[in-house]
């Protein structure tokens, strides 16, 4: 638990494995074991959904400057590609559609 609590309060921030584990006083190990059975998921696999759902905060939020890439960024993705890839399979479209439809409202 402790660790998905510092993985909440710190999504946007570069985060390893071996941090995490010390944070949550366990061996990276141990973390990976507990993340599979308590969530089904690993560690890395928890902030990935963390960093999409907030971007689908953001771009059902949007500012009139808002862009597909700066929130690609700002949600820890470095690759445009990988996060448009993610998002389409976690949300069923393309971030840039969410955005679209958003500003629509």
């Amino acid at each position: 638990r402790l660790a998905e609590e510092f993985l909440e309060a710190n999504w946007d921030k570069p985060i390893d494995i071996v941090a995490l584990a010390r944070v949550a006083n366990v061996s990276a190990r141990s973390l990976f074991r507990g993340f599979r059975k308590e969530l089904g998921q690993s560690p890395a696999e928890y902030l990935k959904e963390l960093r999409l759902r907030r971007a689908l905060v953001i771009l059902e939020n949007p500012d009139p400057d808002t862009t597909v890439t700066q929130v690609a960024l700002t949600c820890g993705f470095l690759n445009g590609g990988h996060f448009a890839h993610d998002y389409q399979s976690r949300f069923g479209e393309l971030p840039s559609e969410t955005l679209t439809r958003s500003r629509r409202k």
